[in-house]
């Protein structure tokens, strides 16, 4: 079987020839996993980059984001106590710190939405 093999030409606006890549087809069965010198492991790094996307996900709330909350419902009128009430009520959690990052930025989000909708 003949591999096909392209190019890819990279050049200045002018025409001058900067790099010129080599691109092979490489066989590879189902399930086996190309040597590295071939071909980097992209599922290893999808895989890490959405566990570690997951867990940021997943961490609780940044102090920066339980202060801009609190700064947005002083806004409309609720402070202290009352404004935790709220926050816990908008949750359904029993304690802000079962709030994750990723929930806190949806709440800031659809609370400055509201803010400019009034």
């Amino acid at each position: 079987m003949q591999k096909k093999v392209r190019s890819i030409d990279v050049r200045t606006a002018d025409g001058t020839p900067i790099v010129q890549l080599y691109i092979s087809e490489q066989d590879v069965a189902l399930g086996e996993v190309p040597n590295r010198s071939q071909a980097p492991n992209r599922q290893a790094k999808n895989s890490a980059a959405q566990t570690n996307s997951q867990t940021a996900n997943d961490s609780p709330m940044t102090d920066a984001q339980k202060r801009y909350l609190f700064r947005i419902l002083a806004e409309q009128g609720l402070e202290a106590d009352a404004a935790h009430k709220r926050l816990k009520e908008m949750f359904q959690v029993e304690s802000l710190q079962e709030v994750s990052k990723l929930e806190a930025s949806r709440m800031i989000e659809n609370l400055l939405e509201e803010a400019e909708s009034r």
